[in-house]
């Protein structure tokens, strides 16, 4: 009897240790990894239109900073969705909008760029990069014209690399690897329209 405590308690710390390991190196892979979370987004009346603007954290792993060291630009797709709930069937889609921005390194000027909506501004380094890449600027999404007094509404943002614009080889290694597999959870939010 008293070898079958000994045993039980036995399993029962190798468990937790095995538990506890597991536990420290899935957060230490992402803290290494790339990863993109969104802080907050909001939008804001302008003339005739609703503006988004947004703040997100992105982190890159040592691979996909190496690539980028390396001259590989790299294509990020913003989707935005404006939808009304309904009770019993599919949400109503108001309007879905995309925009995509780039980060590259031109290692001749030694200076990395950031292209949006074919705006392109150049950086002496890689976190002052991150740090303008990482804001969603004003950017018309919705007509006024769209929306409806009393309707209630949902928003939604999400970012994504858009390993299609990866360069061909790249796109095959990206396809089963999670250092490429770069996206945002889907950040959702209740806007107030003034009407």
């Amino acid at each position: 009897m008293r070898y079958y405590r000994s045993t039980k308690r036995l399993y029962a710390h190798v468990c937790l240790v095995i538990i506890a390991l597991t536990l420290a190196f899935s957060q230490l892979a992402n803290a290494a990894g790339s990863a993109i979370h969104i802080k907050s987004a909001e939008l804001l009346p302008v003339e005739e239109a609703y503006t988004l603007i947004a703040d997100f954290d992105i982190s890159f792993s040592s691979v996909i900073e190496d690539a980028l060291n390396k001259g590989v630009p790299l294509t990020f797709l913003v989707e935005f969705q404006l939808s009304s709930p309904r009770r019993y069937w599919f949400d109503d889609e108001i309007v879905t909008q995309t925009q995509y921005l780039t980060i590259s390194y031109h290692a001749l000027s030694r200076q990395y760029l950031v292209n949006r909506n074919n705006h392109q501004q150049s950086f002496a380094n890689l976190q002052q990069a991150k740090d303008e890449f990482s804001k969603i600027k004003p950017w018309p999404v919705v007509d006024k014209k769209l929306l409806k007094k009393g309707d209630a509404y949902v928003a939604a943002i999400k970012v994504r690399l858009d390993q299609t614009k990866l360069p061909k080889p790249l796109q095959v290694e990206a396809i089963g690897s999670d250092d490429w597999n770069i996206a945002s959870e889907r950040y959702r939010w209740t806007p107030v329209f003034a009407f």
